[in-house]
């Protein structure tokens, strides 16, 4: 015979088990009535101070959703405070005139690990690195960059505009009179960068790679521009180890070399270099001709290269949203390269060949 507080116990057992698995199912259903947080967009009205941009980055980061933070006001964004990005975000100033201004003391913008910045239309400038590096912009996760400009940022060591650890994406962009006390003067590398259809001009570093040094890690670079800038070694770009490839862009008028490859490896394809006291110099690196490359003297390996003077004009506005520099009359760079490898566009989005019957396009950034 069952005692009757063995019944008892029993049934409340079985009770407290059923409200148990209730509340689970509760709990469980909540949670998946509960829809992750959608995408916002936000809306900087404000240009006068950061206080509303500084606000909209924070609930970017909150959410982490890939906000869209846009400007309804155009100016000189004075920052207070460095822009630091510890979620997914696009920074876009299209249809404005917005720049995020350092004032010579503040790093403008830091992308931590594991987060993602999108940039468009937007001047970064005057950005400093007392503390650290990356005066414009330092990055540890992942950033594209487009139609935009850095300018006048500064770095006390690496990375006068930009330093990176992760991966960046340039296009349409310039970086210009960027300086860094060590090497880097525009861009810094560690990671991976991929440069099209952008130009690196007038930036300087007191050491290596005045408009870019990469430590290590890789760089491709097409349909670009990299004239007048100035470093000790590698006035152009410097490589320290890994890989730079350069296809169809112009190297040209930069103090302290073209181009330095210590212990790497670049490979150049329908690119010029040119103009300067030297245009390739390897203390230990390979220099890769893969062919149909002008230079005015050096690194020229490729039968289907040449070594010619390839008349350059100035750097310049001839159009698009970068300056280039035009090939001038006469220049022997002009419809030198096979159709079959020519590539659609030049660094003004141009039709590569300009003539729809002409069976070749020209060597370099610019198509004539």
């Amino acid at each position: 015979m069952t005692h009757p507080n063995t019944t008892r116990l029993s049934s409340r057992l079985r009770l407290l088990c059923g409200l148990a698995l209730l509340i689970g199912l509760c709990i469980m259903l909540g949670g998946l009535a509960r829809p992750a947080h959608a995408q916002s967009t936000l809306s900087v009205s404000d240009c006068s101070s950061d206080a509303q941009l500084q606000a909209d980055v924070a609930q970017a980061n909150s959410d982490n959703a890939g906000d869209v933070i846009t400007f309804a006001c155009s100016g000189d964004l004075k920052l207070t405070s460095t822009l630091s990005i510890s979620g997914r975000m696009t920074l876009s100033g299209s249809g404005q005139r917005v720049t995020l201004d350092g004032g010579g003391s503040l790093q403008v913008l830091s992308v931590n690990s594991g987060s993602s910045l999108t940039l468009n239309t937007l001047t970064i400038a005057h950005g400093s690195a007392p503390y650290g590096q990356g005066g414009g912009l330092e990055n540890f996760g992942t950033v594209s960059i487009s139609n935009s400009t850095f300018a006048n940022n500064s770095s006390p060591c690496n990375g006068g505009g930009l330093e990176n650890f992760g991966t960046v994406s340039i296009s349409n962009s310039t970086f210009a009179n960027n300086s860094a006390s060590c090497d880097g003067g525009g861009l810094e590398n560690f990671g991976t960068v991929s440069i099209t259809s952008s130009t690196f001009a007038n930036n300087s570093a007191s050491e290596r790679g005045g408009g870019l040094d990469s430590q290590e890690g890789t760089v491709t670079i097409s349909n670009s521009t990299i004239a007048n800038n100035s470093g000790s070694d590698g006035g152009g770009l410097d490589l320290w180890r890994g890989r730079v490839t350069i296809s169809n862009s112009t190297v040209a008028d930069n103090a302290g070399g073209g181009l330095e490859n210590v212990t790497g490896t670049v490979s150049i394809s329908g690119s010029i270099l040119a103009n300067t006291s030297g245009n390739c110099f390897s203390a230990g690196g390979t220099y890769i001709d893969n062919g149909y490359n002008l230079s005015s003297g050096g690194c020229i390996t490729s039968a289907t290269s040449l070594q010619a003077n390839p008349k350059l004009g100035p750097l310049a506005s001839n159009g698009g949203p970068t300056q280039t520099m035009a090939l001038l009359k006469g220049s022997p760079a002009i419809d030198y390269i096979s159709l079959a490898l020519c590539p659609k566009t030049d660094q003004r989005g141009h039709k590569r060949p300009d003539n729809p019957h002409e069976s070749a396009c020209d060597i370099g950034a610019f198509e004539s």
